[in-house]
Parts: C-alpha cells; sequence; structure tokens
C-alpha cells in the first residue's frame, strides 16, 4: 500500500529533487529510523505547523459491517499521540466541501478532480494522492460543487484488500502517515509504515521519523 507518494510515486516523481530548533534548550531530535522521501525523490512536504487538519470520511461503498468511519477516526488520533498532540491537529469534516483531506473507499467515484496531474497508479490496498506544483499542493477541486473546496489530498482504501493481518486499521493509519508527509515506507514489518502494514498504530521507529520530518523546512507545502 502506497501514496501519490507512496501510492502514487508516479506523481511525485515529477518534481526535482519548521528548520530545526537552534535554541540549546530543545530537546535532541533524534535521525528518521528510515527515509521518509524515498517515494517523494528527496522532497520533504508536510502541512505547516499548527494546522488543524480536516478530514472528511465519504460513506459511499463503504459495505455493511466495515467502519471505515472508525478506522480513520483511530488513524487520526493515533498520529497525533505519536507527536504528543503538538505541530498539528485533526478534526472529522462534516462535508468534502469543508475538508483538506477525503479519505473514501476505492469502490466509489472520486469527489475531487485531479487538478492537472496524472492519474495515480492502482494499488492493492490504498492510494494517497495530491498533485504537486512547485512548493505547494495544488487544490483538488470538488467534483459536482458546490464550490472549489480546498482538498489537498485524495485517499482511496480498499477494504475487499485487508485480512486478519493487514487489517482496515493498519491499512487506514498507513495511508494517513503518507497524507501527514511520511513519503516513504519502512523496512521494518513492526512499523505502521511498512508496505504491507500489519500493525494498526505508530511504533517508535514510526514517530521518531515523524518527529524529525515536522522540524524539517517544507519544501512543498500541503
Amino acid at each position: 500500500m502506497r501514496p501519490p507518494l507512496a501510492s502514487a510515486p508516479a506523481v511525485l516523481a515529477a518534481l526535482i529533487a519548521i528548520s530545526a530548533c537552534t535554541d540549546t534548550a530543545a530537546p535532541r531530535v533524534d535521525p528518521p529510523a528510515y527515509d521518509p522521501t524515498q517515494l517523494s525523490g528527496g522532497v520533504i512536504y508536510r502541512w505547516p505547523t499548527g494546522r488543524t487538519i480536516a478530514v472528511f470520511v465519504d460513506p459511499t461503498a463503504v459495505n455493511a459491517g466495515v467502519d471505515l468511519a472508525g478506522a480513520t477516526a483511530a488513524g487520526m488520533a493515533a498520529w497525533k499521540t505519536a507527536l504528543g498532540g503538538s505541530q498539528f491537529a485533526f478534526r472529522t469534516a462534516a462535508a468534502a466541501a469543508d475538508a483538506d483531506v477525503i479519505v473514501h473507499a476505492s469502490a466509489a467515484p472520486r469527489r475531487v478532480g485531479l487538478a492537472g496531474c496524472a492519474e495515480p497508479p492502482t494499488f492493492a490496498g490504498g492510494v494517497t494522492f495530491f498533485c504537486p506544483a512547485r512548493d505547494s499542493a495544488l487544490t483538488l477541486p470538488l467534483l459536482g460543487g458546490p464550490g472549489t473546496g480546498r482538498v489537498k489530498v485524495d485517499i482511496a482504501i480498499n477494504p475487499a484488500a485487508t485480512n486478519a493481518t493487514n487489517t482496515l486499521g493498519a491499512l487506514v493509519t498507513h495511508e494517513l502517515g503518507h497524507a501527514i508527509g511520511i513519503g516513504g515506507h519502512s523496512p521494518n514489518a513492526l512499523d505502521v509504515m511498512f508496505a504491507q502494514p500489519s500493525v494498526s498504530a505508530p511504533s517508535s521507529r514510526d514517530i521518531t521519523t515523524l518527529r524529525w520530518l515536522v522540524r524539517q523546512a517544507i519544501g512543498l507545502r500541503l
């Protein structure tokens, strides 16, 4: 499972290519446990520090018994906890027009356009897509309105690709990791950012990598 990032490396391959605090009282920042720019061509992308990311879960084509909204809420809470509640926060959006990120079943029609970028590759489990342009991601226009919205990231999840080992929670948390800025995969199966995740919460290695990432200068702003 990958994104436009992990799931759409072809999109980010088109890219060429908060600084760490120098205050002596600032805590030491460990190096990342794995390369968080592996799938983004070396580009660090993330949301601005202090941003509250609004996430809309589209119920379209979600089969009975599949709790996509619950898995997304748990994934958001897990990543916020990973940073101790600092750097960014999440909230649930009631509509696509109010969202920064849309999560939907892969069988559902996309609620947003591609903003001129190529269609992302199809992967069995999940795809996280955004359209890079210079130093920021483009707004993905709402299809069918109202208005243009402000969506920057589109996440497609295929619940049919999950099983007892690769659970829905693991898949959704993994894709949310790509959506907040981890543009790489861990080689360690105990990390949620492993390409075929089997855990549904960030490991200490995932947390170390994210904490390093949010202290770097933004190359591509979401």
